[in-house]
């Protein structure tokens, strides 16, 4: 099968070694987003600010490789503490809404990130 590879230039990278997004056959799997905002800083110790800006990068990439977020079929979600998970819900349904029937699936796991200051990181596949 074909890969390809999607690096959108309008998002803040990190000095990782690692592709936004690669599509192989007609899935686009989205390597895991931390909270970084345009400087690729992380607002330290703010939770909801992380939250977002992960989604918002997601988001982009999906758009910049053709496909959207409707059509994510799994999310991945590594929290740092499981105290946020209640308020990761209420923002995660800011960007997938409220109706059940639009969901994709999930798992949402308490991890050690690799950084002191990132406080979640999402990843996820979706339909081409």
């Amino acid at each position: 099968m074909t890969r390809t590879i999607f690096n959108n230039p309008n998002l803040p990278r990190s000095k990782s070694p690692h592709s936004n997004a690669v599509r192989i056959g007609n899935l686009i799997f989205v390597s895991g987003f931390p909270g970084y905002d345009d400087n690729v800083q992380i607002p330290k110790g703010d939770f909801a600010t992380q939250m977002r800006l992960a989604l918002k990068h997601i988001k982009a990439t999906l758009e910049y490789a053709g496909s959207s977020i409707d059509r994510i079929g799994k999310v991945n979600i590594y929290l740092d503490r499981r105290a946020d998970f209640d308020q990761m819900n209420e923002i995660y349904q800011e960007f997938f809404g409220t109706d059940p029937s639009g969901w994709p699936a999930r798992t949402t796991v308490e991890a050690s990130l690799p950084r002191p200051d990132f406080l979640l990181e999402i990843d996820c596949v979706a339909e081409a």
